[in-house]
């Protein structure tokens, strides 16, 4: 039976089971999205109980019709994941992450007669104190869409733009930034108030790690940076498109490098769409490398179309 909000002790056993796949596995099962979504109720779960036990779990996003399983180490090969994969068939589309497309959920996807569609390269790179553009590193969600490869002939940023920390004021603006920007992405793009205040709620949020582009009391941009120990992350970078084409996105991109740096980051990683080529050459360009890929599995008709 599908659950619509899971109870305190089901999402403590489904962090417990997420966490031993992950010891298991060497990767986390579940992503940002499938978290953000169970605590904003914008998901629906199905729960494998076996002696009391939760052995398997799938959470299904209707907003975005992907689907996340994730089954107990000592329990796999079972027909777990099957089972449950098979209850979602029933009442929505299959589209299913794997997360480091790892060996097992290729097989596991091919039985499903489903194919690779949409890839999220995980791109990474040391970071080092006081770099320059190329020279610096960084890491979900989402540093995709509305980046600013290269200045134009139109002119570069200039002078008048100020880059500075998130202020609350500053929620409306970005927001609409976000939304122009990412104005094609199945799941940045939909960010709205109850999104921001969510992940503004998690631990690892910085204000000052929320670097904005300001020109003349309009915001054109936003870098959102991710600290967890010494691990950063390119969690967003965003500039609006009628803003593009100035190096906004670069000067961005190096100031939330530096921020990492001096918050004591030894690496950053980014997630990037493998489809938008202008942003993974940015990033490429400035020193990053393909870690892993994760990719969405889908319907081969879907795929066909």
């Amino acid at each position: 039976m599908w659950e619509s909000w899971l109870t305190a002790e089901q999402a403590v056993a489904v962090d417990a089971l997420a966490a031993r796949a992950a010891a298991a596995d060497g990767f986390d099962p579940l992503n940002e999205e499938a978290r953000l979504s169970r605590a904003l109720g914008e998901a629906r779960h199905l729960l494998t109980i076996e002696d009391d036990r939760l052995v398997g779990y799938l959470v299904h996003s209707p907003a975005h019709q992907t689907a996340q399983v994730v089954v107990d180490p000592d329990h796999r090969r079972r027909g777990i994941a099957s089972g449950l994969v098979a209850a979602l068939g029933s009442d929505a589309p299959i589209r299913l992450w794997a997360f480091h497309d790892a060996p097992p959920a290729q097989g596991f996807v091919r039985r499903l007669g489903l194919v690779a569609g949409r890839a999220l390269l995980v791109m990474e790179k040391p970071l080092t104190t006081g770099g320059t553009p190329g020279s610096a590193s960084t890491g979900g969600a989402r540093a995709e869409r509305g980046t600013d490869p290269a200045p134009t002939a139109s002119g570069e940023v200039g002078h008048s733009v100020e880059l500075r920390g998130f202020r609350p004021e500053d929620a409306s603006a970005l927001l609409a930034v976000n939304a122009a920007a990412f104005a094609h992405h199945p799941e940045q793009g939909g960010l709205d108030a109850a999104g921001l205040a969510a992940r503004m709620a998690e631990e690892w949020f910085d204000p000052d790690g929320l670097i904005v582009a300001v020109e003349d009391g309009r915001l054109l941009g936003f870098h959102w940076t991710k600290r967890v120990g010494d691990l950063g992350e390119v969690y967003v970078v965003g500039v609006d498109p009628s803003a593009q084409g100035r190096g906004l996105g670069r000067r961005l991109l190096q100031a939330g490098l530096d921020h990492l740096a001096k918050a004591g980051c030894r690496s950053v990683i980014l997630y990037v769409d493998s489809a938008d080529t202008v942003a993974v050459g940015m990033y490429a360009s400035a020193g990053f490398g393909v870690a892993h890929r994760d990719v969405l599995y889908v319907p081969a008709a879907e795929e066909q179309g």
